[in-house]
């Protein structure tokens, strides 16, 4: 270590533990910390519901979402797609990138076969809220590089995303905030964004929040900087979202050897409420 390198660490570290301190960390789960993440939650919801109006399926006729894994759709707006699905709205899901990455460095289980489990986890979560085989699309862009995508992969990713628009042509797009305390959900918003973009449509687009509701200290700018804030009561809705959620095991689960699951303890819990948000701009 140089002594250039030995001057700008106790300055990193300081800036790093703020930042891990403003935004409540990103893995970090002990019981303390889930304890004033779901308070500082239950603040924002707070603040978002006096902001609300409500949101009614009968407003749309037509959805696409854009998942950028198996599992982003359930989590953050199934509630809201399974009351869709019984509205008769026509719902398309289209998952941006293959899971695989969710265990990078699992003992036995390789990245291919967790890409196929979260394939067949995620039609199961298509069916538990009300959305047919017919209604899902696999992207198949390599997870964990969304926010790295250059040259032909990149041209590739928006040529699928691009593909997909064209083909369903909604009146609306849900998909994750462009602040949502994860590169791969901020990075899957913008080529949405941008292959909408050239595409010539003008759907409406909702966006929902996922991992900065772990972190939701994001979402305080949320409350301001949105012209208007959706909420979604869920109702009997509720349950086909736990299943939907259920239905993804190797995230909510330990994969043997493994002893601790994929997604942090008290993760999946922090999405079982009685309702959800959807920003528009």
């Amino acid at each position: 270590m140089s002594k250039v390198q030995r001057s700008l660490k106790p300055k990193q570290s300081v800036l790093s533990g703020t930042a891990s301190i403003l935004t409540l960390g990103w893995s970090n789960s002990s019981r303390g910390r889930l304890l004033l993440r779901r308070a500082i939650a239950n603040l924002v919801r707070a603040g978002l519901r006096v902001r609300s109006s409500r949101f009614s399926p009968d407003m749309l006729t037509s959805a696409l979402v854009f998942s950028p894994h198996p599992d982003d759709e359930s989590f953050g707006c199934g509630g809201t797609l399974a009351l869709l699905s019984r509205g008769k709205v026509a719902i398309h899901v289209a998952f941006i990138t293959d899971g695989g990455a969710s265990h990078p460095f699992h003992a036995v289980v390789p990245p291919k076969e967790i890409s196929q489990r979260r394939r067949k986890e995620a039609i199961a979560a298509a069916g538990a809220l009300g959305i047919g085989l017919s209604g899902v699309t696999f992207l198949e862009a390599p997870d964990g590089a969304l926010a790295r995508l250059h040259g032909e992969d990149l041209q590739k990713t928006l040529e699928n995303i691009s593909a997909v628009l064209t083909r369903v042509m909604p009146d609306a797009i849900l998909l994750p905030c462009r602040r949502d305390g994860s590169s791969e959900h901020d990075a899957a918003f913008w080529l949405a964004r941008r292959a909408l973009d050239g595409s010539g449509l003008r759907p409406r687009i909702f966006e929902f929040p996922v991992w900065s509701w772990w972190n939701p200290m994001l979402l305080l700018r949320s409350m301001f900087e949105y012209k208007k804030v959706w909420r979604v009561t869920l109702g009997d809705a509720r349950e086909a979202k736990a299943r939907a959620i259920a239905s993804y095991v190797s995230q909510t689960h330990p994969i043997p050897p493994d002893t601790t699951s994929a997604l942090p303890p008290g993760f999946a819990s922090m999405f079982l409420g009685d309702e959800e948000f959807l920003l528009e701009k």
